[in-house]
């Protein structure tokens, strides 16, 4: 009996394509405004102190002053906290009389991605690319038409991101051949994945998923033991990695290596179980359950 289970995920990169801090979806602030709320809130998000932001941007919005610049931030800010139905109300406030500025639909683009609303995404950042190309929405583009299976809109879009003459830091573009790498997964194509992967890795040796995914197509080619490797490496980066530990002791089972398949998977399961995945638990549990009732049989 052979097993095989892959956890292909899109881990949301997309935070990194956020405006780089919240003044930029901001107007320009008067001199005699320096402490007021408003400014404050700025200070306080540059500075990561996202509640305190929520809080002084909030004051801002109630006291009618800045009040588009205020919603605009107060949306950046509830993106940092996870808020995300909140921050598209945020964000659509600020369009109400800020209808020009269009980092404010790259950032509520954001918030219905990570809501899963992934056509609203898709609308949000294809208006902004119809004004004017940005590497940040093509690549929130791509991982909106890839969540929806739109998988040659997603490589069009993520070459896109990666032909734009502007210069890219090496980790972001070892971001984007990872997404891509993972559409042509999806597509089967996994020679293409392979060279995502290899790219991804050669960009940034310390990209522990492009480890994992590379490792998991190896595992899908059977070569086993090459992807152990892979997978050792992303550990080694990452130790609370539990797809990892999964698709690891999976190769070894079907290595033969019975018992550090069951340490592998047990491992999964508890992490799994830390992190809250319940369908992943559950999954893990039920091949722990397998695997322990085929070797007893074979004993018997």
């Amino acid at each position: 009996m052979a097993f095989w289970y892959q956890i292909v995920f899109v881990l949301s990169l997309t935070i990194l394509f956020l405006g780089a801090t919240p003044t930029v979806a901001a107007c320009t602030v008067p001199a005699e405004t320096d402490i007021d709320a408003f400014s404050q809130g700025v200070q306080a998000a540059n500075n990561q102190d996202y509640s305190i932001a929520l809080e002084l941007f909030t004051q801002a919005i109630q006291t009618k002053r800045h009040v588009a610049p205020a919603y605009a931030n107060r949306c950046w800010v509830q993106i940092q906290l996870e808020h995300y139905t909140a921050a598209v109300a945020d964000c659509s406030a600020a369009l109400q009389t800020q209808p020009a500025h269009l980092e404010i639909y790259l950032n509520r683009g954001l918030a219905h991605y990570r809501l899963g609303n992934y056509r609203a995404a898709i609308d949000d950042t294809t208006h902004l690319l119809q004004q004017q190309p940005d590497i940040r929405a093509y690549f929130n583009r791509g991982l909106a038409a890839a969540a929806l299976g739109q998988y040659e809109s997603a490589i069009a879009d993520y070459n896109a991101a990666l032909s734009q003459p502007i210069h890219l830091e090496t980790k972001v573009m070892a971001d984007i051949y990872v997404e891509r790498g993972l559409v042509y997964l999806a597509l089967t194509q996994a020679t293409a994945a392979m060279a995502d992967f290899d790219q991804a890795i050669q960009l940034n040796p310390n990209h522990d998923r492009a480890y994992f995914n590379r490792g998991c197509t190896r595992g899908r080619q059977g070569d086993y033991r090459t992807a152990i490797q892979d997978f050792d490496r992303a550990l080694q980066l990452d130790s609370e990695f539990a797809e990892v530990y999964l698709d690891r002791g999976l190769a070894y089972y079907n290595l033969n290596n019975i018992a550090q398949a069951l340490r592998d998977l047990q491992q999964a399961a508890q992490q799994f179980q830390q992190q809250n995945k319940r369908v992943a638990y559950q999954h893990t549990i039920n091949l722990l359950q397998q695997i322990r009732q085929a070797r007893e049989s074979t004993v018997t």
